[in-house]
C-alpha cells in the first residue's frame, strides 16, 4: 500500500509536458510583408511546408517548394496580424519570421507606425533582414529556390551568404533600420528586392528568383527616394559597414578588359564645417586583387593601380552628384556632422532645406592597393 501510495505522488509531482504541440503542428510564418493600401495596413504571411524546413538527409525528392501565403488587414499593423488566426487552423508563430518586406505605399506614408507596431509585438524579434519594393509582395514570396533546396536558404531569408560572394547591398536588420526612423541626423539604406525570371530555367521553363534591385533611402522616418545601382557604384565604397566581394572592370588602352575584385574598403569623411557652404573631404583605402587580365600585353601593377583609382575617385563623384540633385544624402554625412560638430549641424538644420543640399564636395582621395595576381603574370612597373 505505501508503495503504491509513493508511486501515486511522484506521478502527481511530475510536471511532464501534456500541452507540449508538435512542430508540423504550428504555423511557423518564415516572412512577413506589410503594405498599406486605401488607409489599411495589408500583411502577408509566408508559410512553409515544415518538411522544407527540417533538414533533409538522404536522396532529396524533386518538385517545387511548397509555399502558402496569408493575407490579413486592419487599421493597424497589430489588427491585421490578428486577422490571420481566424482562418489559420491551428497555432500560427510570428518567432521565426527572417525577413520583413516593406511596400514602397507603406514606406512612403507609414514607415515610422509599422515600426513600432512590429517591434512591440512580443511576437517578433529584433533580428529580421528588412526590404523595401515596388513590387507586389505575394509574388515575390511565391519565388522559389534553385535545386529544390529549402526555401529558408534563398536570397530573401538568407542574404548574408549572397552578400560574401557579389557585395551589391549590404545586409540590414530591423533593429539598424529603426536609426532611419527614430535618429534626427542619419540616412539608412533600406534593400531594394524584386524578382526576374529571366535568369534561371527548370525543366525548359522560367524560374522567378527574388533579386537585389538597389536601396532606398530612409531619413527620419521618411523614404527619401530610390537609389538606383548606378549611384550605390560609389555608396559601396563610402557608406557600407563592410565590404566582402565585387568586381571592377577596367579598360587598358589597347581595350584589354582587366577584372578586379574589391575585398575590401576603409573610408575616412573629414567635414569642414567652417565654410559656406560646408565641404567634405573623402579618402578611401581599397584593397583588390586580379581576376582576370587575358592577354594585356600592357598589363602591369602601377598601371592597373592607377585606373582603378580614377575609376573608382569618377564613381563616388557621380553618385554623389546624383544623389544631391534627389536630396539624398547617400554617403550619411549629416549623421557625420551631427556626431562632432552638434552646434554647426543646428545652425544649418535651423535653415529648413534638406541637408545635402548645402554640402559642397570637396577632396576625394583613393588608396589601391593590390594583394595579388591569382595565376596572371602582372608587372610590378
Amino acid at each position: 500500500m505505501r508503495a503504491a501510495l509513493a508511486i501515486l505522488t511522484l506521478i502527481l509531482l511530475l510536471t511532464g509536458c501534456w500541452d507540449m504541440k508538435e512542430a508540423q503542428d504550428i504555423n511557423f510564418v518564415t516572412a512577413l510583408g506589410v503594405d498599406y493600401v486605401n488607409g489599411r495596413y495589408v500583411i502577408y504571411a509566408q508559410l512553409l511546408d515544415f518538411a522544407e524546413i527540417a533538414k533533409q538527409e538522404g536522396k532529396v525528392e524533386t518538385g517545387s517548394a511548397k509555399i502558402w501565403i496569408g493575407k490579413g488587414e486592419g487599421k493597424t499593423v497589430t489588427d491585421a496580424m490578428n486577422s490571420v488566426y481566424p482562418a489559420s487552423q491551428q497555432m500560427t508563430l510570428w518567432t521565426h519570421v527572417r525577413a520583413i518586406v516593406f511596400s514602397k505605399a507603406l514606406l512612403d506614408n507609414r514607415l515610422p507606425e509599422a515600426i513600432n507596431g512590429l517591434i512591440r509585438s512580443r511576437d517578433l524579434r529584433y533580428t529580421p533582414w528588412v526590404y523595401g519594393t515596388d513590387k507586389e509582395i505575394p509574388i515575390i514570396f511565391s519565388s522559389i529556390s534553385l535545386l529544390n533546396e529549402s526555401a529558408l536558404n534563398s536570397e530573401l531569408l538568407d542574404p548574408e551568404e549572397i552578400f560574401k560572394q557579389y557585395s551589391f547591398m549590404e545586409p540590414l536588420r530591423i533593429i539598424k533600420l529603426m536609426n532611419g526612423v527614430k535618429e534626427p541626423a542619419t540616412t539608412t539604406l533600406l534593400p531594394l528586392i524584386s524578382y526576374t525570371d529571366k535568369v534561371w530555367k527548370g525543366n525548359g521553363e522560367p524560374v522567378p528568383q527574388v533579386k537585389l534591385a538597389g536601396a532606398y533611402a530612409i531619413a527620419q522616418g521618411s523614404n527619401r527616394g530610390r537609389v538606383d545601382p548606378i549611384m550605390l557604384q560609389g555608396a559601396r565604397y563610402v557608406s557600407f559597414k563592410r565590404f566582402d566581394k565585387f568586381p571592377l572592370t577596367l579598360m587598358l588602352d589597347d581595350e584589354t578588359a582587366v577584372a578586379l575584385s574589391i575585398i575590401h574598403s576603409d573610408p575616412k569623411v573629414r567635414f569642414d564645417a567652417r565654410g559656406t557652404p560646408p565641404s567634405v573631404q573623402i579618402q578611401v583605402r581599397v584593397k583588390t586583387y586580379i581576376t582576370e587580365a587575358g592577354s594585356a600585353d600592357e598589363a602591369n601593377a602601377e598601371k592597373i593601380r592607377m585606373l582603378a583609382k580614377k575609376q573608382i575617385e569618377a564613381e563616388i563623384r557621380r553618385s554623389f552628384t546624383a544623389a544631391k540633385a534627389h536630396n539624398i544624402d547617400l554617403f550619411n554625412l549629416e549623421e557625420k556632422l551631427y556626431r562632432n560638430d552638434l552646434a554647426r549641424w543646428k545652425q544649418l538644420h535651423s535653415q529648413g532645406k534638406p541637408f545635402i543640399s548645402l554640402v559642397d564636395f570637396g577632396e576625394v582621395n583613393v588608396q589601391v592597393e593590390i594583394s595579388h595576381a591569382s595565376s596572371y603574370k602582372v608587372q610590378n612597373h
